[in-house]
């Protein structure tokens, strides 16, 4: 699905991108909504250009791959076409916002999602990750 993505690393997209198929077939998905193409693209444009940066380093793409899952689950979420079987401990083994995370593998709550937690979960795959970046971040003259 991600072959035909420009500009996708070419890196990335052999590692990550089916990494990403993989969880969400697992978290309950059957199919996979063709939006997922258009949010990786935008979501990788907003890394580099955040960064300043024309290549995306190795040692980011997992911050690219929770950008692009939070982007796509909360697109699902808004058009209201989230699986009625989602599993969330498919998607999610550990919760991290700044310096605390918590482990969920094993969490008995874990199947029992309630809305709230599940947006807040988006939310921070979605916001956290700048943090992280400003680390690779270029300056321009």
């Amino acid at each position: 699905m991600f072959k035909d993505l420009v500009p996708m690393d070419e890196f990335f997209a052999s590692i990550y991108a089916d990494d990403i198929l993989v969880a969400l077939k697992a978290a309950g998905f059957e199919e996979i909504d063709p939006s997922l193409k258009m949010i990786a693209v935008k979501e990788h444009m907003r890394l580099k250009n955040f960064c300043n940066i024309v290549f995306i380093p190795e040692r980011i793409y997992y911050l690219l791959y929770e950008m692009i899952l939070g982007s796509f689950l909360e697109t699902m979420y808004q058009n209201g076409k989230l699986p009625k079987s989602f599993d969330f401990a498919e998607i999610a083994g550990r919760v991290q916002i700044g310096d605390t995370s918590v482990e969920l593998e094993g969490d008995k709550s874990i199947n029992d999602m309630s809305e709230a937690k599940l947006l807040n979960w988006i939310g921070s795959l979605k916001s956290s990750w700048q943090k992280e970046a400003i680390t690779c971040r270029k300056i321009e003259w």
